[in-house]
């Protein structure tokens, strides 16, 4: 999975207003929420094709307050759990001398970073930030505004005249390639756009394309027009053009301002931004919406920078080429006659970069953290809505994670390691298991599981599976044996470790169990977690350590794998997936993991 979050074209004429940057609401005493109300489980939709419908509302029976009566927003912050009603602390480990016992986030920092050990991108900064023009000599709005600049329509523009004096100095170096009878001086662009004025609110269209051009007057929100191109079956929006250059005509990163800039002419530095967002109308639950944007600037221009960062953000935020998770929380509130959300910048969040692959990491970091977040519910006096539902996990990254879960007070530590036996016999919670209908056998292949499940005509199944050898471990599902197997798919991340893993051993598929279709994706999120944490702990193989045994010494060919999966989907944390988490690494690799506040 990739993360939507990406800078958009979008124009900003129904960006959400940010509100000024706050520490949230006034605040509550912590205090455990909990309720003795039962709700009926809402039905989710098949994802059979590979669709998560996003629902950010879900109540559960931990989560029955009533909104109306709320009038302050709780602090999140972990409350013990309970057994039959009692507080209990964790035991103390069984074997405390243990040299697992009490590790912590291992930041994997002590040998350069593997280059197969990649993290996943989510800006296209490159190619977003290119000065190759979007408009340029071929471009349908180019020609249509030189066409309306003409005196009449067979006066054919003179290419005779040389035109480099009509170029400003602003003008980027990608415009001076577009042809001579394309370029528009300030005065052909005046008279272009005195046509599109007398077109009135309908504008013009553009012709060759499903767009038109028009200008948009001044409105309570402000007191000047601006020149806009819009879909023609659109009702609102667009992407306003910019007006920095007579002879640029671009729309990509241009806001509502009196004189739209595009990109290129915000300044020739690239920057990088993160930060973090909230509802802050919203009482009954901690609404966490990380976003990161790039942006142009002109060095030494502090304002400018501060600016321009705020409108990349807008921009995300709103981004209408890709569904805005913001809008869609948004209408699912209203839809509910909830109070209308408030977009509020968390103070103190906000963060810039010269370097994108830095900014990355903390933004995984941060993701990772507020998942790890989302897991301790309903220990915890509010719950969490994450608006990133693609969570990048933290690759590369490990120290930023400790550094992030520190800052929130949290930490992930190995409580006790227990003898296999013990982890392997160890009777788990109903409920608190993945409900395999059919287990893998111990050296079975992926094809030969999924060929005992078919045999079951009435169910549709999937299964579960990790690849694993002394270096990696990567968590998936499938429904065909034929995984991993498309080189053409260089990103893929085991495809991306085969060709680049040097004289390391072959994986080998390790196949878990068969789960129902309609559900693969919810289960194989819990196995994601069970290859991040063992690897964020700097735990050996324990899927297949028996497949790597040297033939002379006949020892294990052991060293620390690292989780290779490069993102998850936190849309599938629920009040039970910790739990099931729990008990798989304790079965599986024999360790105790507490996951809560520091000092525990």
């Amino acid at each position: 999975m990739t993360d939507s979050e990406s800078d958009s074209d979008s124009s900003s004429s129904k960006k959400p207003a940010l509100a000024t940057p706050s520490t949230s609401s006034k605040k509550r005493d912590a205090t455990p929420t909990s309720s003795t109300k039962k709700k009926e489980p809402k039905k989710k939709k098949s994802d059979v094709n590979e669709e998560v419908i996003l629902k950010f509302l879900n109540d559960d029976s931990d989560d029955d307050e009533d909104e109306e009566k709320l009038i302050s927003k709780r602090k999140w912050m972990m409350v013990e759990s309970k057994v039959n009603g009692t507080r209990y602390s964790p035991a103390p480990p069984t074997n405390p001398s243990h040299r697992y016992v009490d590790r912590s986030i291992d930041p994997r920092d002590d040998r350069p970073c593997p280059v197969w050990w990649k993290l996943a991108t989510s800006l296209n900064t490159r190619r977003k930030m290119s000065e190759d023009s979007e408009d340029g000599g071929d471009s349908k709005l180019r020609e249509f505004y030189c066409s309306l600049a003409r005196e009449d329509d067979d006066e054919v523009m003179s290419s005779q005249q040389s035109t480099i004096s009509e170029l400003t100095p602003s003008t980027p170096p990608a415009m001076i390639g577009i042809k001579q009878t394309l370029i528009l001086t300030a005065d052909k662009r005046k008279a272009a756009e005195k046509k599109i004025r007398d077109a009135g609110p309908e504008g013009k269209l553009v012709p060759g394309t499903k767009s038109k051009v028009m200008f948009d007057p001044p409105n309570d929100a402000r007191d000047y027009g601006l020149f806009k191109i819009r879909p023609i079956n659109a009702t609102g929006g667009g992407k306003f053009i910019c007006a920095n250059d007579p002879n640029c005509l671009r729309t990509r990163s241009t806001v509502m301002e009196e004189i739209p800039k595009c990109d290129i002419h915000k300044g020739g530095q690239i920057g990088f931004v993160l930060s973090e967002f909230t509802d802050d109308a919203n009482y009954k639950q901690d609404v966490v919406y990380h976003v990161i944007a790039s942006f142009k600037f002109h060095a030494g221009d502090e304002e400018g920078k501060t600016k321009n960062a705020l409108d990349a953000m807008k921009i995300q935020i709103s981004n209408q080429v890709q569904q805005s998770v913001w809008n869609l929380y948004v209408k699912q509130r209203l839809d509910e006659n909830k109070p209308a959300p408030k977009l509020v910048e968390i103070e103190g969040r906000r963060r810039y970069f010269d370097d994108e692959d830095e900014m990355m990491k903390v933004h995984a970091a941060r993701q990772t953290t507020t998942l790890f977040k989302m897991l301790l519910w309903p220990d915890t006096t509010i719950k969490i809505i994450c608006l990133n539902t693609t969570i990048n996990f933290p690759n590369g990254a490990y120290r930023e994670l400790r550094d992030e879960m520190d800052e929130n007070g949290l930490v992930l530590k190995i409580h006790d390691k227990v003898k296999e036996a013990t982890g392997m016999e160890k009777n788990m919670e109903p409920g608190l298991e993945i409900p395999f209908l059919i287990k893998a056998n111990p050296g079975e292949s992926l094809g030969s599981l999924l060929a005992r499940g078919k045999k079951m005509e009435e169910i549709k199944l999937a299964a579960l599976y990790f690849v694993s050898n002394p270096y990696i471990i990567y968590a998936g599902q499938a429904i065909s044996a034929y995984v991993h197997s498309n080189l053409n798919n260089g990103q893929e991340p085991v495809t991306y470790y085969k060709k680049n893993k040097g004289d390391h051993p072959d994986y080998k598929i390790v196949p878990v169990g068969l789960v129902h279709e309609d559900h693969r994706y919810k289960w194989e999120f819990i196995l994601h977690m069970c290859a991040l944490i063992p690897s964020l702990l700097k735990l050996k193989n324990c899927l297949n350590p028996e497949d790597y045994v040297d033939k002379e010494t006949k020892k294990v060919a052991q060293s620390h794998p690292y989780c290779i999966n490069r993102s998850t989907n936190s849309s599938f944390v629920d009040k039970k997936s910790w739990g099931i988490i729990h008990g798989y690494l304790l079965k599986k690799f024999s360790v105790d993991v507490y996951l809560g506040s520091k000092g525990i």
